[in-house]
Order: structure tokens, then sequence, then C-alpha cells
């Protein structure tokens, strides 16, 4: 899924994109949020990664604050799209429910996912995307367990620079970018135009262009 914008930006950076627990490569291990971290921090540490620029789409997002949170020293900046929302209260509960419901449709989602993405994104960026783990299991696990944490609040006392990243039409998103703020108000908004909540996959262009200031900024 990364594919498109790290076609932008390997010829300045060195990228790496990495399966968490319940995805891809590793959608047969169950995911946990703490046990995500713990999966990005010890590939780092085999790539001999020091620190780096966090990119996290949606769950990645989440899982890319938690890092930060957990371990300051490896993350020199942080791009979040579509993770702003807080997963707490009734938003928490309702996000929890229905990840215990998703299983008895999951089947169904899968398909319905793997058609959208052909007829959005063309059948060689859709089918790598597919044959590269698409785990519906993974996902409803995440919707189960992500819930429950305001993971801005831990970022409280992080120094590095933050990036929100938002399609102009991920509306939930970007109406809570004001509550992400209320923790950490020095973070950029950027607005991807003509996109929504994948806005990666939609505008690897302008995705690249934000991660790549994003960079810069960092040093």
């Amino acid at each position: 899924m990364w594919e498109p914008v790290i076609d932008e930006l390997e010829s300045d950076f060195d990228c790496v994109a990495v399966d968490l627990p319940g995805h891809g490569i590793h959608r047969n291990r169950p995911f946990a949020v703490m046990t995500s971290v713990s999966s990005v921090v010890s590939a780092m540490d085999e790539l001999s990664i020091n620190s780096a620029t966090f990119v996290g789409l949606s769950l990645g997002g989440y899982i890319a604050q938690a890092i930060a949170a957990d371990h300051a020293a490896r993350v020199k900046g942080l791009v979040l799209s579509g993770a702003t929302i807080r997963y707490t209260g009734w938003d928490g509960l309702t996000t929890k429910l229905y990840g215990y419901l998703f299983p008895l449709f999951a089947r169904k989602a899968a398909k319905a996912f793997a058609s959208k993405l052909t007829s959005d994104f063309g059948e060689d960026l859709a089918g790598k995307i597919v044959r590269g783990g698409l785990s519906v299991s993974g996902g409803g696990a995440a919707l189960r367990k992500l819930p429950g944490h305001d993971y801005a609040a831990d970022l409280q006392d992080f120094e590095g620079p933050v990036f929100l990243v938002n399609g102009e039409r991920d509306q939930a998103n970007r109406d809570a970018e004001s509550l992400f703020k209320a923790h950490v108000p020095s973070a950029v908004t950027v607005v991807i135009e003509d996109a929504g909540h994948a806005c990666a996959l939609q505008q690897p262009k302008s995705f690249a262009t934000a991660v790549s200031r994003a960079v810069q900024l960092v040093g």
C-alpha cells in the first residue's frame, strides 16, 4: 500500500515499510498495540536504524504515536494521517463493539474491499495489496484493541515535529484535529485535496510532498 508514496520518495530518502502483527506477512500473529510497537522497534534494530521519521496512516498512525510515547529517542518526527480521532468514550465503545461484530461479515467485507481497491487504483496496485496479505482478522482485532486510550495525550512531552496529513474528505479526522492539538499545539496541519481517508493511496504525490517537507524540517 505504501509503494506509490515510496516511489516518489526513494530517490531522496531511505524508506522502509513495516507489516504490523495481524497484517501482511505477519497476518497470522495476534494484533495488539504494544506488540506492534515492539515489532517496529525490533525491525529498526535488525536494520540498524537508530531513529527515523515515522509515517502512519490510520491504524499505523496510532502505532506511530505509541512508539513516540514509549521510544521517543527513536522518533525524529511524526507524519500522522487519518489518526487524530480519539477512540475514547462513546466513540471507543462503538468502535470496539463493531470490532466484535466484524468477524460475522469479514469475508464479504474483504471481497468488497478488494473490489473497491481494484476500481479505485487498478488491478496492478490492488493485486499487490491483496497478495501482500489483506487481513480482515487483523482489522477486526485492531478495532477491538485500539479503543480506550487517548494516544495524543501521550505526546505532550514529545519534542519532535508532528504533521497531521488528512484528506479533505476525511471529515471525521479533520474535525478531530483541534482535539489533537489540545495536546500537541505545535502540530502542523496539511490537507490533501481531492482525497479521503486513504489519501496516501489516492494522492501519493501530494502525500509524498508532505512527508518530504516533514523530513526536511526534522533535518
